[in-house]
């Protein structure tokens, strides 16, 4: 029998999110979850909505991100604790980019 030996470039592997052509591809899969999330955005001033993007830049690691950069994107992707007289949250969580990300087939 013959043995077959694999070595593997860790380093090498561990650095392709970081080429220009895998970079491209993960932009535009962050552009669909962008284009999602818009579609899908609670709208009462449309502040939100207009504010969520696309990172321009991607991490050290080629981490790549959307974010919504409105001062209440927080309270409007994961609500309030604050409740009304009868103990019902007034601002439920809407999760927009976390359900735009799973609709886009991304993992979050």
């Amino acid at each position: 029998m013959t043995d077959i030996r694999i070595d593997l470039d860790e380093d090498a592997i561990a650095g392709l999110v970081l080429h220009p052509d895998v970079q491209a591809d993960l932009g535009v899969r962050m552009g669909r979850v962008v284009g999602v999330a818009q579609l899908t955005a609670p709208v009462d001033t449309g502040e939100f909505r207009s504010k969520i993007h696309v990172v321009e830049r991607p991490d050290p690691d080629g981490t790549r991100h959307v974010d919504a950069d409105a001062d209440h994107s927080i309270y409007v992707e994961l609500g309030t604790r604050q409740t009304d007289r009868h103990g019902r949250r007034i601002h439920l969580p809407n999760h927009t980019l976390g359900n735009a990300l799973d609709a886009a087939g991304g993992d979050h």
